[in-house]
């Protein structure tokens, strides 16, 4: 199965025409705002080998997800897509923390993750893409609303997601 970066139905399942993403976007010398088309790498969607309690995943999101749930209830992020892990997080009630642990828990299993994605041995094309973004402010600009990782079209969120990135691009620490 193929897996899908922002196409077709996104995260949240609500219709998406691929290239829509070129309306709201800026890619320009200074900033990057939306993971999208060239940037699409800094996506957690991208493919990259990283490792959650010794087990290997192929993006950030799944391991993400995945990371939600205790470790023997993990086995269906290894073979779902990304978009299905997000809705299978919605229709189930991950077991791994209660909410309030988790909302504490979640930056540092992102921030781990990310430091795994960019890292120069294990996934040294996405290293190398993101050391190329040279000093330029990232954004998770998104169309589907998240405004705790990203921020919206009217410019409102918190963009953790890009703080992260280019923290992990500095090699700086949370």
């Amino acid at each position: 199965m193929e897996k899908l970066l922002y196409t077709e139905i996104g995260p949240t399942g609500s219709e998406y025409k691929k290239m829509d993403w070129k309306d709201f976007v800026v890619h320009n010398e200074y900033e990057i705002k939306g993971f999208f088309g060239e940037f699409a790498f800094l996506s957690n969607f991208w493919p990259a080998k990283v490792f959650l309690d010794d087990v290997e995943y192929t993006s950030v999101e799944l391991a993400y997800q995945a990371a939600k749930w205790k470790p023997e209830n993990r086995g269906y992020f290894q073979t779902c897509t990304e978009s299905r892990s997000i809705k299978y997080n919605r229709k189930n009630k991950p077991d791994g923390y209660t909410d309030e642990d988790w909302n504490i828990k979640k930056n540092e299993v992102m921030f781990s993750l990310l430091k795994q994605k960019f890292d120069s041995v294990l996934n040294p094309e996405n290293y190398k893409k993101l050391q190329d973004t040279g000093d330029k402010y990232l954004e998770e600009l998104n169309w589907w609303k998240d405004i705790y990782w990203g921020k919206n079209k009217a410019g409102v969120g918190q963009n953790i997601l890009g703080v992260m990135l280019m923290k992990v691009r500095q090699n700086d620490v949370i």
